[in-house]
């Protein structure tokens, strides 16, 4: 079991990083959180079968995170896809996503295989799945204005946890949701220079200070704006600054055992 990152950049891509998603994969199924563009194409680069999918949780509807989902669900079609999709994501979200796909009506193909909308509630640790391999739950975090959901991803065979931040400011929901786990994967969309940028996100340092209070193992900065794509090192640095653990820079298309 594994989890792999199919991009890692901030909602603008670069030559050396698409854009934020990962994918949890497990004994006999794989879980996609956020789906940005060419997702097919992206899993066969990780070494899985796209029907494997049969999960995708999309955590906010800002463009980055969701404008892949179309594309997705119309691929599985034409491969032959039979088997249910469900996908996953806060309860204000069911009719925007639900509205994106008819856009492009491949919710209206005959013969679409069947695919259900699961609302997720706004609260700490509000149930998200429950698969043979995992546990996911998740609790709102804080994305300015934008709906958003943090997932801990419990693994049923190692009693490991994986939590995602997603998109946010530094919270104190995060830090609940990630107390206990190995590794925290926490937004770095910018360097201390420039804090405050875009707001509603965190620094390099601020994700080091949630996973120091946290308590996790590890930390792996991901959705890194492209103007600090060249300046990684300097990146890790500054979480460490403020985290003893293990702090890594995410790569894509790379195994991370769990």
């Amino acid at each position: 079991m594994r989890f792999v990152f199919l991009g890692t950049s901030g909602a603008v891509p670069s030559l050396q990083r698409d854009t934020t998603s990962l994918l949890f994969v497990g004994q006999d199924e794989s879980i996609l959180v956020d789906c940005g563009g060419s997702p097919v194409q992206k899993l066969l680069h990780a070494k899985v079968d796209p029907m494997s999918v049969g999960r995708v949780i999309i955590t906010h509807i800002h463009p980055d995170h969701a404008y892949g989902l179309p594309s997705l669900v119309q691929n599985l079609f034409l491969m032959g896809r039979s088997a249910p999709l469900g996908i996953a994501c806060r309860e204000e979200h069911v009719e925007a996503l639900r509205a994106l796909l008819s856009l492009f009506q491949v919710l209206e193909r005959p013969g679409m295989y069947p695919i259900a909308f699961d609302a997720v509630t706004a609260r700490a640790g509000a149930p998200v799945a429950s698969t043979r391999s995992f546990t996911v739950t998740a609790s709102p975090n804080a994305h300015g204005r934008m709906p958003n959901l943090a997932l801990r991803f419990d693994v049923r065979e190692t009693g490991r946890a994986v939590v995602y931040s997603s998109d946010t400011e530094p919270c104190e929901a995060v830090v609940s949701l990630a107390r206990g786990a190995d590794t925290l994967i926490h937004e770095a969309t910018f360097a201390e220079r420039g804090r405050g940028r875009f707001g509603a996100h965190s620094t390099a340092g601020q994700a080091g200070a949630i996973a120091a209070r946290a308590g996790v193992r590890r930390l792996i900065l991901t959705h890194i704006d492209p103007e600090y794509h060249g300046e990684t090192d300097a990146m890790a640095a500054e979480a460490r600054a403020s985290f003893g653990g293990l702090v890594e820079i995410s790569q894509e298309f790379v195994s991370y055992p769990l």
